[in-house]
C-alpha cells in the first residue's frame, strides 16, 4: 500500500521512526510528511498567517524513504502531503505517538487532529499511540501495529473513517488483547503551578497528572489500557449534540 505517515511529536521522533521501518519492511512505499520539532498537544490548528516550508530530510535506517520536515502543524503536514508533494496515498498513519491518546485527551492531540484531518477529505486514517511517555517498547508497538494494518484496513471497506489505537507500553508477548471501546472523559487540575519569575511576573504551569475515575462497569478506552489490552476506538469530526439537536429545535427555531 501507498501510505502517508505523520506525527504530532516532530519528525525526528522514535516513535515515527519505528513506524516507517516497520511499514518498509512489509513492502509498502511510505512518505513522511511531519513536523520539523514537537508539536504534541496542538489539536486541529492550522497555519494561515504565514508560508510554510517542507524540508527534505534523511532519516536514519529511511535512506530510501521521500521524507519531509514541516515548518508547521501536523494537520499542515497531512494537507501539504496530499495537495503539494505527488503523494495519494491509500491509508494516512499518524504517529507512533509517544504517550497513549485516550479518551477525551485525543481532543488536544496533534497526533489524532491529523488523522481525523485525512478523514476530512475522505481518506482512511489511523492515529496510533503507545501508552507512557518512556519510548521503549516502541518497536514491539511499530511491529504488532504493522501486522494488524491488513486487519484495520477492513473498516474502511465500507467508507473512509478513522481509528484511534492505543498500544500498551509492554512486550508483545504481554499485550492482553485487543479490545473496542468508547472514550473516556478525562479529568485534570484545572489549577496550574504558580512561580514568581525575576521580574515580578507570575508563570504558570500545567500539573502533571491524571485524575480520572474509572467506573468498573463501563468498558472504556483507559480501563482497556489499564488492564494491558490494545484498544481500538473509532473516531469522528462530526461534534454535532445528536441527542439534543431535537431539544434545541424545538427551543429557538422560528422564521423572523
Amino acid at each position: 500500500m501507498k501510505i502517508l505517515i505523520t506525527n504530532d511529536d516532530g519528525i525526528f521522533a522514535p516513535g515515527i521512526n519505528e513506524l516507517a521501518k516497520a511499514l518498509v519492511k512489509k513492502g509498502h512505499v511510505l512518505l513522511i510528511a511531519a513536523p520539523g520539532s514537537d508539536m504534541s498537544c496542538v489539536s486541529h490548528g492550522l497555519t494561515l498567517r504565514r508560508p510554510l516550508h517542507a524540508d527534505p530530510t534523511r532519516l536514519e535506517g529511511l535512506e530510501g524513504v521521500r521524507a519531509y520536515a514541516i515548518d508547521g502543524l501536523p494537520c499542515d503536514c497531512v494537507r501539504l502531503a496530499l495537495g503539494n508533494l505527488d503523494f495519494a496515498p491509500d491509508v494516512i498513519v499518524s504517529g507512533i505517538n509517544n504517550a497513549s491518546n485516550l479518551g477525551t485527551d485525543a481532543v488536544y492531540s496533534g497526533t489524532v487532529s491529523a488523522a481525523i484531518e485525512g478523514f476530512m477529505v475522505n481518506i482512511p486514517s489511523i492515529a496510533v499511540s503507545k501508552d507512557t511517555f518512556d519510548p521503549v517498547y516502541m518497536d514491539e508497538a511499530a511491529a504488532f501495529f504493522s501486522d494488524m494494518l491488513p486487519e484495520l484496513m477492513r473498516f474502511f471497506e465500507s467508507g473512509a473513517g478513522m481509528l484511534n489505537v492505543n498500544i500498551p507500553s509492554a512486550k508483545r508477548e504481554d499485550y492482553k488483547g485487543i479490545r473496542a471501546a468508547r472514550t473516556e472523559l478525562q479529568s485534570y487540575e484545572l489549577a496550574f503551578d504558580e512561580q514568581l519569575e525575576p521580574d515580578g511576573k507570575i508563570a504558570y504551569r500545567v500539573r502533571p497528572g491524571k485524575l480520572t475515575i474509572i467506573d468498573e462497569e463501563e468498558e472504556t478506552d483507559e480501563r482497556m489500557m489499564r488492564e494491558g489490552f490494545v484498544v481500538i476506538t473509532p473516531l469522528t469530526y462530526d461534534i454535532t449534540d445528536m441527542k439534543r439537536l431535537a431539544l434545541a429545535k424545538s427551543l429557538f427555531e422560528r422564521d423572523l
